[in-house]
C-alpha cells in the first residue's frame, strides 16, 4: 500500500468537500490499485509558481498537472522533473495506452520520448464565440452568417445603439490564429506560427501576417466605437460582465459539440455558441497534461493514470463528487446528471483530470457531445509540426527578450495604436533576437523531419 500525491488546481478555489471526496475516491484506489491518493489543489492564481518551486526544490510529489501554458511541460521535461514514460505507459496502462493512436501519443513527445499522459478532451482548433440566447432571439441571430468577426461587425453595432452597453465582455482573444489558419508552433513561443496546411512548417512571426494586422484594426475599431472594453479584461471580469448583463457576446477559444450547457453554467444564462474556424486542425495534445514526477512513485502513478481514464467511477467521482451529496442522477440512461447547488464539491475542470469522454452530462442538451467530439478530432487535420518539441535552450534569452519586447503589443494594450505599431514591433522584435529565434527553429523542425 502506498499514498499518491496529485498536484492540480482549478479556477473556483479549494472546495471545501474536497477531503471528503478524497475519503470516498480512497475506497476505490485501494480496492483497484491499493493506493491512496492525496489531492493536493493549489489556487490557480498561485499553482504555478508554487509547483515550479516544488519541482525545482525537489519536494517529493507524485503526480503533477501540466500544459504549455501552465506549468510549462517542455520546460519540466527540459529540466528533468518529470519521468519517461513509454514502457510504463504500455505496461501499467494498457488500456489507456490504446485509448488514443499513436498520432495522438505522438503529440506529447519531446525528443522522442512521453513524460506525460494525456486528458483525452477536444484537441482540434475550435475558437469561436458564445452569445446569450435570449439577445440572440430578440436580434433574430442566423448563426449560419457569421463566419468572421467582421461578418459580425453590424450586428455589435446595433446592440451597441439599442442597448447602449458595450455588447463585447472583452476582445483578448479575437486575434486567433486557428481562425486565420495558423497555429503556434511551441506554446512557450506564441510569436512564431505555422500554416496548418503547410506542409515545411515554415515559421513565421505572427504579427507580420496580413490576416492579423487586419484582425487588429477590426479590434481598435470596435474599442473606438464602444462595442468591447477598451483595456485588457481578463477571465474574470469578462464573466462578470455576462452575469451582470454588460455584455451580451465573449470569444470563446473552445466551441465544442454541445457544448451550450457547459457555457451556460460558467456564463450565467443560456447561450448559443459559433465556430469561426473553418479548417479545423489537431494543434496538439499539450493543453491538458498528467506528468508523473521523478521524486515520487512512477509504476504507481502510472496505474492511477490507467484507472483515472478507464474506470467511470473513480473518474467521475473526481470530477463531481459524491452521489447523493453532491449530485444525483438525472438520467441514468443517458448519462445526465443534476448537480447539487452550493454541495461543497463542484471543481468543473473534468478535461484536468482525465478522459473527457468518460464525463457524465451535465445537462440532457449535451447528451452525444462526447462521441460527436471525439469524431471531430479523428477528423482534423493533423497540424504539421504535431509531435515536434522545439528546444528553447540554445536561444531561450532571445525568447524572454522578444517575448518582453512584445509585451505591450496587444490589440487592447496597444493606448489606441492602428496595426501600424506592428511595423515597430517587428523592428523590435527582430533587436531583441526574433531572427535567431525562427533561425533555430527553422533549424529544429528541419532535423525532426529528417528523423521522422
Amino acid at each position: 500500500m502506498g499514498e499518491l500525491v496529485y498536484i492540480y488546481t482549478n479556477f473556483v478555489g479549494i472546495p471545501k468537500d474536497q477531503a471528503a471526496v478524497q475519503e470516498a475516491l480512497n475506497k476505490l484506489t485501494m480496492e483497484r490499485i491499493n493506493s491512496k491518493i492525496i489531492l493536493t489543489n493549489l489556487e490557480f492564481g498561485a499553482f504555478n509558481d508554487k509547483i515550479q518551486l516544488m519541482s525545482a526544490g525537489g519536494e517529493k510529489y507524485d503526480l503533477a498537472y501540466t500544459a504549455s501554458w501552465v506549468n510549462d511541460y517542455v520546460k519540466n521535461v527540459t529540466n528533468g522533473v518529470f519521468v519517461e514514460l513509454d514502457d510504463l505507459l504500455k505496461n501499467k496502462a494498457p488500456n489507456y495506452w490504446k485509448s488514443m493512436p499513436a498520432t495522438t501519443w505522438n503529440g506529447a513527445r519531446v525528443k522522442g520520448k512521453l513524460y506525460a499522459g494525456i486528458n483525452q478532451q477536444i484537441f482540434y482548433s475550435s475558437s469561436g464565440f458564445v452569445m446569450n440566447k435570449a439577445a440572440a432571439e430578440k436580434y433574430k441571430v442566423d448563426l449560419t452568417k457569421y463566419n468572421s468577426w467582421t461578418d459580425l461587425e453590424p450586428l455589435v453595432a446595433q446592440i451597441k445603439k439599442a442597448e447602449n452597453i458595450r455588447p463585447m465582455a472583452g476582445g483578448s482573444e479575437m486575434i486567433a490564429g486557428d481562425q486565420m489558419g495558423y497555429g503556434a508552433i511551441d506554446g512557450g513561443v506564441p510569436f512564431v506560427w505555422a500554416k496548418a496546411d503547410d506542409p515545411n512548417a515554415t515559421p513565421e512571426f505572427s504579427m507580420s501576417l496580413p490576416a492579423y494586422k487586419d484582425t487588429w484594426d477590426l479590434v481598435k475599431r470596435w474599442q473606438d466605437a464602444g462595442y468591447l472594453p477598451a483595456d485588457i479584461t481578463k477571465f474574470d471580469q469578462e464573466v462578470a460582465n455576462l452575469h451582470d448583463h454588460k455584455a451580451v457576446i465573449k470569444t470563446e477559444p473552445a466551441v465544442k459539440p454541445k457544448g451550450e450547457a457547459e457555457f451556460t453554467l460558467r456564463y450565467g444564462g443560456e447561450v448559443v455558441q459559433k465556430l469561426l474556424v473553418t479548417k479545423p486542425f489537431i494543434g496538439g495534445v499539450l493543453g491538458t497534461l498528467t506528468g508523473v514526477s521523478r521524486t515520487g512513485n512512477p509504476e504507481k502513478s502510472v496505474e492511477w493514470l490507467e484507472l483515472v481514464n478507464n474506470d467511470k467511477p473513480t473518474y467521475n467521482l473526481l470530477c463531481f463528487g459524491i452521489e447523493g451529496k453532491h449530485w444525483n442522477w438525472k438520467d441514468k440512461a443517458t448519462g445526465v446528471i443534476a448537480q447539487i447547488k452550493d454541495s461543497g464539491y463542484d471543481p468543473t475542470t473534468d478535461w484536468m483530470f482525465g478522459n473527457q469522454f468518460n464525463a457524465y452530462y451535465r445537462n440532457e442538451s449535451a447528451v452525444g457531445g462526447w462521441d460527436e467530439t471525439k469524431k471531430n478530432n479523428d477528423a482534423a487535420i493533423p497540424f504539421p509540426t504535431m509531435g515536434f518539441a522545439f528546444d528553447r535552450e540554445p536561444v531561450k534569452n532571445q525568447v524572454a527578450a522578444v517575448t518582453a519586447v512584445l509585451a505591450e503589443y496587444t490589440p487592447l494594450g496597444a493606448k489606441g495604436q492602428t496595426s501600424k505599431a506592428l511595423d515597430k514591433a517587428l523592428a523590435d522584435a527582430k533587436g531583441a533576437g526574433l531572427d535567431d529565434v525562427i533561425a533555430e527553429m527553422t533549424k529544429q523542425i528541419a532535423a525532426w523531419k529528417a528523423s521522422s
